[in-house]
């Protein structure tokens, strides 16, 4: 059954990847900073130095997994039963997060990194 659950959780995560987002990001490049908010909304982040101009975006989720309850399966042996637990798995959760910056000199986009994982995009 765990392996149903991750299965599905890879077709649903299986066609964004980081190079789909570095393909993203590099669209920007020659944006101006007015076009870069207006798709990407306000930074949470903004830092000027010797005429560049550094704008960050960060995200952050906990995606959780429920559980799956085992089943049991009971053998008689003569007057005794013996039950045995078969299959089930705990819930699981896992932090996503995501830091993207782009840099800016003269008010246009030049380049742009990233880190975290959860920086995907088809």
């Amino acid at each position: 059954m765990r392996k149903s659950y991750l299965l599905v959780a890879f077709l649903l995560l299986g066609c964004a990847t980081t190079a789909g987002y570095e393909k993203k990001l590099a669209s920007f490049n020659g944006a101006t900073e007015l076009e870069l908010v207006r798709a990407w909304g306000p930074p949470q982040q903004t830092y000027e130095t010797d005429g560049f101009k550094f704008l960050t975006y960060s995200s952050s989720r906990v995606i959780s997994v429920p559980g799956v309850a085992p089943n049991y399966t009971t053998t008689m042996m003569g007057n005794t039963a013996y039950t045995q637990r078969v299959g089930g798995f705990g819930g699981m959760t896992a932090s996503k997060s995501c830091q993207t910056t782009f840099e800016l000199k003269d008010g246009i986009v030049v380049s742009s990194n990233w880190k975290g994982n959860d920086c995907r995009s088809r």
